[in-house]
């Protein structure tokens, strides 16, 4: 879905919407999943600090709208950091974009995520850490939700605010990583939500129907589509999790998700990184748009090996550089660019892409690549030709069997344990690459 407005010119709001801004219209800026802290691709030193530096302006540049704007409401669904244990570098910045919420007057709510809130195994744990918008909150800088993970027979607190003549409830409900269940199914909420005309609940978790873009850690929880729409309590539903920026209507709720503020992977490639700007009174949205934010570029090649090896007729390249020629175009130093190879070939002929040199030209021609080879299937070089046959070698069970073979080989016990761990680290990376597609 594209974007309904843009940054630039957004000191106030155009004039269809000046005129709809009555005393009795409530301004929100929601935001989601700002992942601040966030490390990808194992980058080199600086582009991994100027990424960094990216995550924090997308966030800046939703806190700068709302005071520029003088909204009423900050709101933020998520996944504000990427870890609960981000490093005071990023503490330090949320709490001067904090400051200058509560100076203007903003009052700003913030949901637990995934990411930075502990998991369920973790929360009876001495050694765990808090989750970090916990000491923001104790200072009074936000109104801080964590996520719920209780019994059936508990209730969850609204806040209720009066603005601009309307009473407005806000609630908070998240899933904790390795949760499992539909935590709306078994929602209870305190009786003085019904005293507000203006019902709002934050949300973080996966929800039935909606396209991929998550928060990427493990949980079997999601929000079905049935238990929003049999639900009575909230007529507007803010959500994060999902990185892409989708507006839907389900049984009598508006449910609206704001999308990541800066692409974390590359589920959700054709959005367009952001946060919303809502304006709600007592009958219902006068405006909901979506502020796109200074972002990369998120760009995917996929080739095929029958692209790469022609079965009839020679090529005068080498797969490497038919590779690199494809890659060419769509390099830039804005770009992050998800390489995916897949079809079948040969271990010969795997052994013949110099994935290190398609690497290197990644991080000299661009501002990140990654490269996906999940998808091929390695045959075994005495079948080469047998297209139909049972046994097929993925990259992980190659990379197994080759690793095996240097341990075995390998001259004494300390270059084995080097091996080892060497080899357990791969199989980690693959795995986390796999999960990330």
């Amino acid at each position: 879905m594209m974007a309904e407005n843009t940054l630039e010119g957004q000191k106030e709001p155009e004039a269809s919407e000046q005129k709809e801004r009555q005393k009795d219209v409530v301004t929100v800026v929601f935001t989601a999943d700002n992942h601040l802290g966030y490390i990808a691709f194992g980058q080199q030193p600086r582009k991994r600090e100027e990424r960094q530096q990216k995550v924090r302006r997308a966030f800046q540049q939703a806190t700068d709208f709302a005071i520029a704007q003088g909204v009423d409401l900050f709101l933020q669904a998520g996944d504000l950091f990427d870890t609960i244990t981000p490093d005071e570098r990023d503490r330090n910045f949320v709490a001067a974009q904090l400051a200058q919420l509560k100076q203007a007057n903003v009052r700003t709510f913030v949901l637990g995520g995934v990411h930075d809130t502990p998991a369920v195994e973790q929360q009876h744990s001495d050694e765990s850490a808090p989750a970090p918008q916990l000491s923001f909150s104790r200072l009074g800088a936000l109104h801080y939700f964590p996520p719920t993970h209780k019994n059936d027979s508990d209730e969850i607190e609204p806040v209720i605010l009066d603005l601009h003549g309307c009473r407005v409830g806000i609630c908070g409900l998240g899933v904790l990583a390795g949760q499992e269940g539909d935590p709306l199914a078994r929602l209870r909420v305190r009786s003085d939500i019904e005293t507000a005309t203006i019902r709002l609940l934050l949300l973080h978790a996966p929800i039935e129907g909606l396209a991929n873009g998550s928060s990427l850690l493990d949980t079997r929880a999601q929000v079905s589509r049935g238990s929003i729409a049999s639900q009575s309590f909230f007529s507007y539903i803010l959500a994060g999790y999902h990185h892409g920026y989708q507006r839907s209507h389900i049984g009598q709720s508006e449910v609206v998700v704001a999308g990541a503020t800066q692409h974390i992977d590359f589920s959700t490639p054709d959005q367009v990184p952001g946060f919303v700007f809502m304006g709600i009174a007592a009958d219902g949205i006068r405006w909901c748009n979506h502020i796109p934010v200074d972002a990369l570029l998120l760009r995917r090649l996929t080739i095929h090996t029958r692209d790469l090896w022609p079965e009839k007729g020679h090529s005068a390249s080498s797969p490497t550089d038919i590779i690199l020629e494809r890659l060419r175009p769509l390099c830039g130093e804005d770009a992050m660019i998800q390489l995916r190879l897949e079809g079948e070939l040969t271990r010969g002929q795997y052994h013949q892409l110099d994935l290190n040199q398609i690497r290197r030209y990644g991080e000299e021609h661009c501002f990140a690549l990654a490269i996906d080879d999940s998808a091929l299937l390695l045959l075994p070089e005495q079948d080469a030709t047998s297209v139909g046959m049972d046994e097929r070698l993925s990259p992980r069970e190659e990379l197994i069997a080759l690793a095996d073979e240097w341990i075995t080989a390998a001259g004494d016990e300390q270059e084995k344990k080097a091996l080892q761990a060497t080899k357990e680290e791969l199989l980690l990376a693959m795995d986390e690459m796999k999960n990330r597609r």
